[in-house]
Order: structure tokens, then C-alpha cells, then sequence
């Protein structure tokens, strides 16, 4: 071998190694999509959750989207809606799992029942980056298996993207996060939004035993030290403009 060639070599071994590097990279980020069905009725919420229990949530778990989580609406929302969590461990996973899932035998059976007798009237499709502070979807060991557990799903709009970027890093880089967890407040996963509804914002969802421990936790964070200091650091200021609240329940086929 020259020494042209080894350079040449050299070079598109440098070059493929760092494609594979930036790949890496680019796959370790993980996302979070955020499925809201509006459907009719409790029957028909009660057989959308079937088909989910049944033949989605396996379908999807095997595509390497796990836990899962479908919630019914307590406060703050409309009855007639079906909520489902779906964790990605990267951008392709979102890109390519439901059509994976549709091509599948048990997916169609399904389906083609579904076709005749529509579960639900409409879906609304969000997906979010997950955060760096907290970058899986996790399952509370506080409430795991709780019958009466709820979910406090919360979102927080900002007024331009600058000031939800800076709302993200009191969480991630300020230590928010931190103190939620400190004071028991429970987090199952944190989202920014980067295609869906009411942009730019971030999402997160809290979980409890039931309300009397939701409304004692949140006390404590108000009260907290830690988050009294966070508050004073004057580039935090005015970086929500609207939060939205909503309170669920776990669905039986739920795997949070």
C-alpha cells in the first residue's frame, strides 16, 4: 500500500468513525410521544382501552417502546378522552414504530374490527426531546401499584422559545428537578414539545397516591428552601406564560 492509499484509507476510516460516533450521539437521545384520543363515550373509552391493552401496548413493547402508560381523565379535562404515553429511545423508533406495529398480524385483525365500529373521533400527536436530567420515563417505586394512584400532567408555555429554553435549564442545569424529587413530588418523565400544540412549551407528568398526598408534596416544594434560592436568579424570571393541569388515573392496561 502507497502512501496516497493509506492516507485515503486512513481518512475514510476517520471519516466512518466519526459518522459512527455522531450517530451514537444523535441516538442517545431520547423521546417521549404524548397521544390524547377523544372518543364518545365510557364504552367506547372502555373498549379503546382494550385494544390497547390487548394488541397496541404488546405490539409496541416488543418494538422496544416500553413502559407505556394510558390514563383517564379525574379534574381538569373532559371525561371523553384517552391519554397514552408512548417512551422512544431515539428519533427513528417514533419514525418507524407505528408503521412496524400496523404491518403486524394481530394489528390488522384488530383494525379491521376497529374499521366497522371507530373507537375514538379524533387523536391529537405530540412529541417531545426528553430532558437531559431526566432522559427515560420513569415508574415512581412510590405509587407502583397503587389502585388509587393518580398522574398530574403539566404543561408549561412560554412566550417564545428563548424563555422555554431557559425554563428547561432551571430544571435540568438549575436543579428543579432535584428538588421535586427532594420534597416528593414524583416525576414520571419531562418533555419539550418540538411538534404538537400550543408551541413552544414543555410537558412533564408527577405521580401520587392520591390527591391528599398531591396537594401535601406540592406545599412542601412551595416552601422549600432550595426552591426559594432557585427562584431568586433573576434570568429565570418570566419564563412561563400559561400552565395547563390536568389530573388522570392510571387505566387498567397502564404499565405506569
Amino acid at each position: 500500500m502507497n502512501r496516497r492509499t493509506f492516507l485515503t484509507s486512513a481518512a475514510v476510516a476517520g471519516s466512518a468513525s466519526l459518522l459512527s460516533a455522531a450517530a451514537h450521539k444523535a441516538g442517545e437521545q431520547r423521546f417521549h410521544e404524548l397521544i390524547r384520543f377523544e372518543v364518545l363515550n365510557n364504552s367506547k373509552r372502555g373498549q379503546l382501552e382494550k385494544f390497547l391493552g390487548d394488541t397496541v401496548i404488546p405490539g409496541l413493547n416488543k418494538l422496544g417502546c416500553s413502559p407505556i402508560g394510558v390514563f383517564r381523565p379525574k379534574y381538569g379535562a373532559r371525561g371523553s378522552e384517552v391519554y397514552m404515553l408512548v417512551p422512544h429511545a431515539n428519533i427513528e423508533s417514533f419514525l418507524t414504530v407505528w408503521d412496524k406495529l400496523e404491518a403486524t398480524e394481530a394489528y390488522q385483525a384488530a383494525a379491521d374490527r376497529e374499521m366497522e365500529d371507530p373507537l375514538y373521533q379524533r387523536m391529537e400527536s405530540s412529541l417531545m426531546k426528553a430532558f437531559s436530567g431526566m432522559p427515560k420515563v420513569e415508574i415512581p417505586s412510590a405509587i407502583e401499584g397503587h389502585r388509587g394512584r393518580i398522574f398530574e400532567l403539566r404543561r408549561y408555555e412560554s412566550h417564545n422559545r428563548l424563555k422555554g429554553t431557559r425554563k428547561i435549564e432551571m430544571f435540568n442545569e438549575g436543579g428543579e428537578i432535584q428538588i421535586f424529587r427532594d420534597v416528593g413530588l414524583h416525576p414520571v418523565f419531562f418533555g419539550q414539545t418540538v411538534a404538537g400544540p400550543l408551541m413552544p412549551n414543555l410537558v412533564y407528568m408527577l405521580a401520587f397516591k392520591d390527591m391528599e398526598q398531591r396537594d401535601k408534596h406540592w406545599k412542601q416544594f412551595s416552601s422549600s428552601p432550595a426552591w426559594a434560592e432557585l427562584k431568586k436568579e433573576t434570568k429565570y424570571n418570566g419564563t412561563v406564560s400559561t400552565i395547563t393541569d390536568v389530573i388522570l388515573s392510571a387505566s387498567g392496561v397502564s404499565q405506569i
